[in-house]
């Protein structure tokens, strides 16, 4: 199963992380799975490069995922084929806030495709 995470993994960003993994590892958690409290891991601690990565990739996937629930809202109500998709995209969430948990507790660095490039608030 690490060879997933070997795909998707930031391994220049994962050697900046330091001693910070295991001690930090239970606060970058919760924000992939609670997307509203991506500052989370910043609040803990502002000055380590891991707090710092997964408060930014919490803060894209809070964006990604509020965009995606939206969308699937919007189709849900239109109903037929549509209606379809808008019930997949909440699986597709909760399977993405899993893998996205599990990366973080395994000290990967993942990036959210295309914004986790873009976005980088806490520096």
């Amino acid at each position: 199963m690490d060879k997933i995470f070997d795909k998707f993994n930031d391994d220049e960003e994962q050697m900046l992380f330091g001693e910070d993994m295991r001690k930090y590892e239970l606060y970058v958690i919760v924000p992939y799975i609670i997307p509203i409290l991506f500052f989370l891991p910043i609040a803990i601690d502002k000055e380590s490069e891991f707090c710092k990565f997964h408060a930014n990739q919490s803060l894209c996937w809070f964006i990604v995922s509020s965009v995606l629930s939206a969308i699937g809202g919007i189709l849900g109500m239109i109903g037929g084929p549509f209606g379809l998709i808008g019930t997949v995209i909440p699986l597709f969430i909760f399977l993405c806030e899993a893998f996205l948990a599990v990366g973080a507790w395994k000290g990967y660095a993942i990036r959210i495709p295309v914004l986790g490039n873009i976005i980088n608030v806490f520096k």
